[in-house]
């Protein structure tokens, strides 16, 4: 059993950062955590079987467990304040990752392995690692030279994602393999698994600057610094009796590899275009052209700095338990900064704060940061713990430690994904070795064996439903985008009867219902996505839609497709594009007052916004308040230099006021 067991974990390790498919409607994480899941309660149920022989305890015993526990029950008592249970429960329906059932995979999964591990199993576990990982960076650079870009709308050729579905993603994936890689080839024995090895570090690497990710090639670089600090000191120089003795055959051996590792570093970073390159050889600036259908990016660290002053605004708000796991995209809005709307991703939906600690600190308030803080200097001190205290050769827990340490500068700038929560969780494991599953425990009444396998077979079950629900919420997306509603209605009604409490597939039956002439039908259903979900302010948005499509059909509806508009203002008082969306909706209700106003506040929050000065300057030019309408047309082309119509009716002004 303890066999099965083992060879699950490594198809965890292996198969999780490979899995992506376009059945599902997130193509890299959810096909990624349904994974997962499913990995979890296939060793859960074989290693409850173990227990139940007597041939194990139900859970080892280490000083990681209780730091574990401590911040797995900050999470669900942070769940139970939540402002919205299932998003907590489930995590946000794109990603998945950070939800309490996630949590709790990870933890099962924490305090299983331990009881199951040896040195024999950890090498075929890193094994699998780094050849899964090689399998992950040789896509990857195919991948800048056009493997798959006709598949993308993003250029992936400027920086690539290979499985994992993000530039940032893939780096942090590809920093917690270097320092293994890395250690591998610094203790292999012999010329071939050198070359094997310097190869595999190469491709790695390669790969890793092809992403131009600036937070995956900084954690590279001071944790495999970290690596070489710790291992020079532990392995060149040994204090003995206050005496610093050189070993020169080591000092030889292991100069020669790092100065050969350093080297191919620096000849890739050098001469391929990455973060690294950019700032040792910056460009020379040229003026640019004048171009008229431009879009200024804003730089992604600028936004990252308006969304962290949006994350601590929501703690203080919430300050004890947050707002709860994986909520951040519904609570951003009520605290997102005006400045947000002057970035290039000003109306973007932020489901993390791209940064792991203050997502923690705004969903689950100072308990579940001060928990979540703890939990990692325990496994700091424990990893370092291992390397210090003795003259063992522990070279492989120096790779731990640096490969930790580079997850958490990674989810500093960002956040945690499927592949990287697996690594956090189960990594400082590998310095827990279990020789054997000793236990004095007698085997179990029969009678749990007849309890256990139906509820194993009712869970697989409901995991296998929410796969499908997904599948068909998917395919019901792609019909209705066809315009084949009757297909398009099958399908989410398939997703509604697996999961009837999944808001985001009420929504979408309520947009098919509209479309097929079904009212009664479409206000129930967003009706009961709103009762399921009442902080989404998407949800609003769309049922604000929804509305205005059913005006069409009979006026009345429109007042209330302007009271789910008006709510979602109040759900996100700064976003410009809402009350620009109100004064649209007013101005077709003939509530011109109302429209003014909406406008002028969207340009207020926006001052850049030129749909919302065209519509105040054709809003004045109807009042035949031409002094004011030239002013907001002059503004739209500030703006949008190539709009006609705005051109158009300053000409008209012009006249008018000649005359």
């Amino acid at each position: 059993m303890s066999s099965i067991i083992q060879f699950l974990y490594l198809s965890l390790f292996f198969f999780t950062p490979l899995i992506f498919t376009s059945l599902t409607s997130e193509l890299f994480e959810v096909p990624k955590m349904y994974f997962v899941y499913l990995i979890t309660l296939a060793i859960f149920f074989f290693h409850l079987l173990t227990w139940l022989k007597g041939k194990t305890t139900l859970f080892s015993k280490n000083k990681l467990n209780i730091p574990l526990l401590i911040f797995f029950s900050t999470q669900l008592i942070s769940t139970f304040f939540s402002v919205d249970i299932h998003t907590s429960l489930f995590g946000y329906y794109s990603r998945l990752n950070g939800g309490l059932l996630s949590l709790a995979a990870f933890s099962i999964l924490f305090l299983i392995l331990p009881q199951y591990l040896n040195p024999k199993f950890i090498n075929k576990l890193i094994n699998s690692i780094l050849v899964s990982g090689l399998l992950v960076s040789s896509y990857g650079i195919l991948e800048h030279f056009g493997i798959d870009k006709h598949l993308w709308v993003q250029d992936v050729q400027s920086r690539v994602f290979s499985t994992l579905g993000q530039p940032n993603w893939l780096a942090a994936y590809l920093c917690i393999l270097l320092p293994f890689a890395i250690n591998k080839f610094l203790n292999s024995k012999s010329k071939f698994q050198s070359t094997i090895y310097f190869l595999l570090i190469t491709n790695y690497y390669l790969c890793l600057l092809f992403t131009k990710s600036k937070s995956g090639i900084l954690a590279a670089i001071v944790s495999i610094a970290i690596y070489f600090g710790i291992y020079f000191y532990k392995n060149i120089f040994k204090n003995k009796n206050n005496q610093i003795e050189k070993e020169i055959s080591s000092l030889t051996k292991w100069g020669w590899g790092v100065l050969l590792i350093i080297s191919i570093f620096i000849i890739l970073s050098l001469t391929i275009s990455n973060p690294i390159k950019d700032i040792i050889f910056p460009q020379k600036i040229v003026p640019p052209i004048p171009q008229t259908n431009t879009i200024n990016i804003t730089p992604s660290e600028d936004i990252r700095k308006i969304v962290w002053t949006g994350s601590i605004d929501l703690w203080k708000r919430y300050p004890l338990f947050g707002t709860g796991p994986e909520t951040f995209a519904y609570t951003y809005y009520w605290t997102r900064p005006a400045a947000h709307n002057l970035t290039s991703e000003w109306d973007f939906l932020y489901n993390k704060a791209h940064n792991e600690y203050l997502n923690y600190l705004a969903t689950t308030g100072t308990l579940g940061f001060i928990a979540y803080i703890f939990f990692i200097l325990s496994i700091i001190y424990l990893i370092i713990k291992n390397i210090f205290p003795s003259q063992i050769n522990n070279n492989f827990y120096i790779a731990i430690l640096a490969s930790f340490i580079s997850i958490l500068i990674t989810n500093f700038a960002g956040f945690s994904v499927v592949i990287t929560s697996l690594f956090f969780f189960l990594l400082p494991l590998f310095t827990l070795l279990e020789s054997s599953l000793k236990t004095d425990q007698k085997p179990k009444s029969k009678f749990y064996f007849f309890i256990l396998i139906p509820i194993f077979l009712f869970l697989i079950s409901k995991i296998f439903s929410f796969i499908i629900a997904d599948i068909s919420y998917n395919q019901s997306q792609a019909y209705l985008s066809k315009q084949q509603l009757a297909t398009a209605k099958q399908f989410i009604n398939l997703s509604i009867y697996l999961r009837p409490k999944e808001a985001i597939y009420h929504s979408l039956a309520a947009s098919i219902a509209s479309k097929n002439d079904q009212v009664a039908l479409a206000v129930n259903h967003s009706n009961i996505s709103l009762s399921l979900s009442p902080a989404s302010t998407n949800l609003w948005k769309e049922r604000a839609q929804l509305f205005s499509e059913l005006s069409t059909k009979d006026p009345a509806y429109f007042v209330y497709a302007i009271d789910a508009l008006e709510k979602s203002s109040r759900l996100a008082p700064s976003d410009a594009k809402i009350f620009y969306l109100l004064g649209k909706f007013y101005e077709a209700a003939s509530k011109n007052d109302e429209a003014t106003k909406n406008y002028l506040h969207a340009l207020l929050l926006k001052p850049n916004y030129d749909h919302a000065s065209f519509a105040l300057g054709e809003r004045y030019f109807n009042d035949k308040n031409y002094n004011e309408a030239k002013k907001y047309f002059e503004i739209t082309l500030k703006y949008a230099p190539t709009n006609p119509d705005a051109k158009n009716y300053l000409d008209k002004i012009e006249k008018l006021l000649v005359k």
